[in-house]
């Protein structure tokens, strides 16, 4: 009769959640709750019920691997769970989604299917989701927001669409938001959804950051003879990472195989604090350099004692363009530095090494994302070294609760080839930092600059906004910050003075590294 009871108890309990608990797994449960002093049930009830909600499931009805892990996580409360991984490398493919739904009105989450070879209405896809994103971002900004019942609209902006120029309302100092375009030679216009609009530019104040065909911008101005004429030209502004998941609560809009976001793990977390865990970059590692290899020797010489948990090294993995050698180059090299590396046991043990194609690796076209390194060339080297990942380019890594950005592109300096506007003063890093933090994407160019797959373009955004976004570049090396969040380039290890950048996500410090031209 008691644990009749005590059934009714624990799914009333369940049911409290929004979980549903058939009779013979609530029996079940029970069996194991009878061992429990009588004044300790109703908490261990209660604790299994949130650790179940915490699993994000699919529907509101409860399975027994559900109370399985919900025990375990009950009697080990400092141990991880399989899924809180420390060090997880993300492939572009398998990033989630995210899009704005108007008929839900909030920002959603969804999985795509890998194709390359889509429809074309894909192509549409493209900027008119890019569009969304920042569009329904901006209007919930303070400073774009409508105002609230019996609130006096002080020091802020009315966003409009681009066909509200066409009407007969107000055409003054107004602010439009579209996608620069230029439809003929040295003439923009500025685009959405709805329509397009010629822009007079000649005396407009360009703010902070690199603007070029393709760039989602804010236009401040007046509507005159058919032709907007603009007075200020910027960004829309950039969303905090926590208020970007607002919409999501703990479910894991970073990629990987945890159904919740880890960045909100408090086990992960304390993990994290208490390690002095590092993890190095390096571009262009060229693999069939003998002073290159010599060099990255040299530097797990200096790592032997404490190894980083990672070494994300960014192609192009070869020195000279593609030709009918660098398939036997290619491997030759691999298994030149699977040798040096076998010969730093702690190294070799502990350390995962992640490799990002470059844009003149072997394998895939000059298209993003680019699919890992063929097999055909890494298979010896995974063999001999098992803390080996072959990614994508761009990957994400997460390590711990730190969400990490990889693109091996020559970024920087296409958006300097292709700005409208070239900055007068600041370091040009700092507008390339707040230019794709604000578009929320990490190549803001137009498709024939920066060819993208139609149907992965979302793999390129970056919205939440990320820890670190790293940006391999032919340019110099640099590490500037922006609404929290790093930017860095390593450089090109080979013509850099043979640096490298070094992450410490404990301390969120960036280590600026080199070795020097007299040590072999």
């Amino acid at each position: 009769m008691a644990h009749v009871e005590l059934i009714k108890t624990v799914q009333s309990t369940f049911s409290l959640f929004g979980l549903v608990l058939n009779r013979n797994l609530a029996a079940s449960l029970v069996k194991q709750l009878v061992n429990i002093a009588e004044n300790e049930r109703d908490d261990w009830i209660t604790q299994i019920a949130e650790r179940i909600l915490e699993q994000n499931l699919p529907d509101p009805h409860v399975e027994i691997k559900h109370i399985k892990l919900a025990l375990e996580e009950c009697v080990k409360p400092d141990s991880l769970k399989d899924t809180e991984t420390v060090l997880n490398a993300v492939n572009a493919f398998d990033i989630p989604k995210i899009k704005y739904d108007i008929s839900k009105n909030k920002f959603v989450m969804s999985k795509v299917q890998t194709d390359l070879y889509s429809d074309a209405i894909n192509k549409t896809h493209v900027f008119r989701d890019r569009l969304d994103l920042l569009w329904y971002r901006t209007k919930r900004h303070e400073f774009f927001a409508a105002p609230k019942f019996g609130e006096t609209k002080d020091n802020k902006f009315d966003l409009v669409p681009i066909e509200y120029l066409l009407s007969e309302a107000q055409t003054e100092d107004v602010c439009i938001m579209g996608i620069v375009a230029q439809f003929t030679d040295n003439q923009y216009y500025l685009e959405d959804s709805g329509g397009n609009v010629k822009l007079d530019l000649k005396k407009a104040n360009f703010q902070n950051g690199l603007v070029m065909e393709g760039s989602i911008v804010i236009a401040n101005g007046f509507y005159e003879d058919k032709i907007f004429k603009v007075q200020d030209v910027f960004f829309p502004p950039a969303e905090k990472s926590e208020n970007s998941r607002v919409d999501f609560g703990n479910l894991n809009t970073f990629g990987g195989p945890s159904p919740v976001l880890l960045k909100t793990s408090e086990k992960l977390d304390a993990y994290e604090k208490s390690s002095q865990d590092m993890i190095v970059f390096i571009s262009e590692l060229w693999l069939d350099n003998a002073t290159v290899l010599s060099k990255f020797k040299t530097m797990l010489d200096g790592y032997s004692d404490f190894p980083p948990v990672a070494f994300v090294i960014c192609g192009n993995f070869l020195s000279f363009p593609l030709s009918v050698t660098s398939v036997s180059k290619a491997k030759e090299g691999f298994k030149k530095l699977a040798d040096i590396i076998m010969q730093y046991t702690n190294i070799y043990s502990s350390s995962k090494f992640i490799f990002v194609p470059g844009p003149y690796d072997l394998g895939s076209p000059k298209i993003l994302p680019r699919a890992p390194l063929p097999k055909f060339i890494t298979e010896d080297f995974s063999s001999s070294i098992p803390g080996s990942i072959f990614a994508s380019n761009p990957c994400r890594i997460q390590y711990c609760t730190k969400e990490i950005v990889v693109l091996r592109e020559d970024m920087l300096t296409k958006m300097c080839r292709n700005t409208i506007n070239f900055p007068d003063e600041g370091l040009i890093c700092d507008h390339f930092a707040r230019s794709i933090i604000s578009q929320s994407h990490l190549t803001p160019l137009s498709l024939p600059v920066i060819p993208i797959y139609w149907k992965h373009d979302h793999a390129l955004q970056i919205y939440p906004t990320p820890d670190l976004i790293v940006v391999a570049d032919q340019f110099e090396a640099y590490t500037t910050k922006y609404t929290g969040c790093y930017v860095i380039n390593p450089g090109m290890f080979p013509k850099n003075n043979f640096a490298f950048k070094a992450y410490v996500p404990s301390s969120e410090t960036i280590e600026d590294c080199e070795i020097p031209a007299e040590i072999t």
